[in-house]
């Protein structure tokens, strides 16, 4: 291979767990992988290994969470209970009968996806080969943008949900298909403002943080997903770090634990839409 400076890279990241983005950092994310080994030995060679085996693999990602609100809170304490009379605004879209095609489009908070035969911006999709795909497609692009809302999806359903709780994200999501039955649109609703909220915080005992766990994509700064860091099934036992001081941030200190997943995956880093 031939050397580059390009390949020598830096910078920060955003973080998202289960789609959502869990807003600003303070400290820098880290990540450490660690591999357990057992040497092989046998009398005749004394305490020198003539092998050795790989025992097992283990990811962590330590994200300090600035954004110390409640949500946030929520996402890393399992256990934690969210006591309030807000709600946040959802909406779908579900792609159903065949894939879209070039010159459909979805436009949510006044932003346009377009799917295109040649993409060339962030905004524009690339045509997917199903409704599935379409809709991993569509709920990645609006989760690599500034909009106010993140997404998930499953199977031909992507849901969109508001960062925030109150009534100013109920608003209509709108698509321009080339045949009405390609998707079915549910406008953003039920979202209600907030008067007042509390989180209660409980032992957490006998929580299996497996059952908790969803995917973490560590996203640098400036990138569309050709270097994502995933772990697709991440847990975080949940931990604050609080100074009350004067020159002191407050912070969420969100440390995450890897899973194997269903294929045996541990963790994956560069564009999860290859393979």
């Amino acid at each position: 291979m031939t050397s580059s400076t390009k390949n020598v890279k830096l910078g920060t990241c955003n973080v998202f767990f289960d789609g959502k983005d869990l807003g600003l950092t303070k400290g820098g994310v880290e990540v450490e992988v660690s591999t357990s080994t057992h040497e092989v030995m046998v009398d005749q060679h004394g305490n020198t290994p003539v092998g050795e085996l790989i025992n097992g693999r283990t990811v962590m990602a330590n994200v300090p969470l600035a954004e110390t609100t409640l949500d946030n809170l929520l996402t890393i304490m399992p256990g934690a209970m969210l006591v309030t009379d807000g709600e946040f605004a959802t909406g779908s879209v579900t792609f159903s009968t065949s894939a879209p095609v070039t010159g459909d489009k979805i436009a949510i908070h006044g932003t346009v996806f377009t799917f295109k035969t040649t993409p060339k911006t962030d905004t524009e999709l690339p045509i997917p080969a199903s409704v599935e795909e379409a809709a991993q497609i569509l709920s990645d692009a609006i989760n690599g943008t500034v909009l106010p809302v993140y997404a998930s999806y499953a199977g031909a359903v992507v849901t969109i949900t508001a960062e925030t709780r109150g009534v100013a994200d109920n608003i209509a999501i709108v698509a321009t298909f080339a045949t009405g039955a390609n998707v079915a649109v549910v406008g953003m609703e039920n979202g209600a403002d907030v008067t007042g909220a509390r989180v209660r915080v409980g032992t957490g005992v006998n929580i299996n943080l497996i059952d908790v766990a969803k995917e973490l994509k560590l996203r640098p700064i400036g990138t569309l997903g050709e270097d994502d860091f995933i772990i697709s099934k991440a847990a975080c036992p949940g931990a604050l770090n609080f100074t009350y001081g004067i020159d002191q941030e407050r912070i969420y200190q969100a440390n995450f634990k890897g899973y194997v997943d269903d294929n045996g995956d541990l963790f994956s880093i560069g564009d999860a839409d290859v393979g």
